[in-house]
């Protein structure tokens, strides 16, 4: 009884401390991001600099009301049986998306969950592609470009956008979507002047502030990107401020995510490119890329291909996405799994068949439980009978005690 009484008095001061110790050591050890900090210099914000992004990605701008923000500036609509907003002819920008299956709460007369929003309103978030200026004058950050063909993006009618340079070089960019978050991007480059130049494609996703979901131990929101053959769930906000983030590798892809959604910019899986992630003014985090360049004779063109997520974070299509012919690699290692994923993954695809089945969450959380007891129940059953043979030895081991309580070597044979 003495025995039982300590070891109940030890388990209740071990739970004690793993209930109250457990934030402090969280707080310490797994952190989650710090809010980012401007750099001031000489009494103003001033950006870093990188000639691979879009330079009025990281400018000041006044915060006004979005809609009227999107109304300032000419646009081409996005319509879609998962998402809506426009793109931005001036920057030939995607800062307007919102996401049609979901809502910002439960009420009925909630509004749909607002992904990209544009440069100047609230929580800016936008998707931005271009050329690198080396040896090349693109079209300026700000520059309006003509739409021809299909005056609103769907499925079935990709939208394309051109612009042209005082030396002759042709820029067109044509924006194609699927049926449901993936956005492919086609730079082309026509060498209309007299002398070879070097065109090299670069893309971005910048934000303003730092997603509202906290990041732990558990899962991972920030910075994410899958380079060199591996996902890195890194660096997060705080490395960011100290400095730029960078890696070269060949396929992969690099956004932001956070614990529902995800943008991902996904360069050509067959090409070398510069990523990095890096801090600008006004609180601003941008995910940018730039391929190789390449030369373009005179009479020449070049195309490169890219691709843009921008949507929900779902297990099947993140899964279609990354499996399928020309897929990104490990997509579907958007989802923070964690260590056990060979586990939970399997899982959930059985939950999921359940609920889908039976229509009901409940009953599929009820089913799932019976199904992993039945599995478990010869492991069990085995338990059960290593007790009852215990417990049908145990009179005779009370009375080889007694008898020879006084012997213990007759006692131990």
């Amino acid at each position: 009884m003495k025995d039982d009484k300590q070891n109940f008095v030890l388990f209740a001061v071990i739970a004690a401390l793993i209930l109250f110790g457990w934030p402090l050591i969280q707080g310490k050890f797994f952190p989650t991001a710090n809010p980012p900090v401007t750099r001031i210099e000489g009494g103003k914000t001033k950006a870093v600099a990188n000639p691979a992004a879009d330079p009025a990605a990281d400018g000041a701008a006044a915060i006004g009301d979005r809609n009227a923000v999107i109304a300032s500036t000419p646009r081409i609509r996005i319509e879609t049986p998962r998402v809506s907003g426009s793109i931005n002819l001036k920057g030939a920008r995607i800062d307007d998306l919102v996401l049609k299956g979901y809502d910002e709460t439960v009420a009925k007369n909630s509004p749909p969950i607002r992904l990209l929003s544009p440069a100047g309103a609230p929580d800016a978030y936008f998707a931005s592609f271009g050329w690198r200026a080396q040896g090349l004058t693109p079209p300026a950050a700000d520059a309006v470009w003509t739409p021809s063909g299909a005056t609103t993006l769907t499925p079935t009618t990709p939208v394309t956008l051109d612009a042209t340079n005082a030396t002759g070089q042709r820029f067109r960019i044509q924006i194609a979507v699927d049926q449901d978050y993936m956005f492919t991007v086609r730079q082309t480059v026509l060498n209309a002047g007299t002398a070879p130049v070097p065109v090299a494609t670069y893309g971005l996703v910048n934000r303003v502030g730092i997603s509202k979901d906290p990041s732990s131990m558990t899962i991972h929101v920030g910075p994410m990107s899958v380079d060199n053959g591996g996902a890195h769930y890194r660096p997060n906000y705080k490395d960011i401020d100290e400095a730029a983030q960078k890696f070269t590798t060949t396929g992969g892809w690099l956004g932001f995510t956070d614990k529902y959604w995800l943008t991902a910019l996904v360069p050509d899986q067959s090409q070398a490119f510069d990523g990095q992630f890096r801090a600008g003014a006004n609180k601003a985090y941008q995910a940018d890329y730039a391929l190789q360049s390449k030369q373009v004779a005179p009479g020449q063109s070049i195309t490169q291909v890219s691709r843009f997520f921008a949507g929900a974070k779902e297990v099947r299509l993140l899964d279609r996405y990354t499996d399928q012919a020309g897929g990104v690699a490990k997509l579907d290692y958007a989802i923070d799994w964690g260590w056990f994923r060979i586990v939970e993954k399997p899982i959930f695809y059985y939950l999921d068949w359940l609920y889908r089945t039976v229509g009901n969450f409940g009953l599929a959380i009820i089913l799932l439980t019976v199904t992993i007891r039945g599995l478990l129940f010869p492991i069990a059953q085995r338990q059960f009978k290593s007790m009852a043979a215990m417990r049908a030895v145990q009179p005779k081991m009370k009375l080889l005690q007694e008898k020879y309580k006084d012997d213990k070597v007759r006692m131990q044979q």
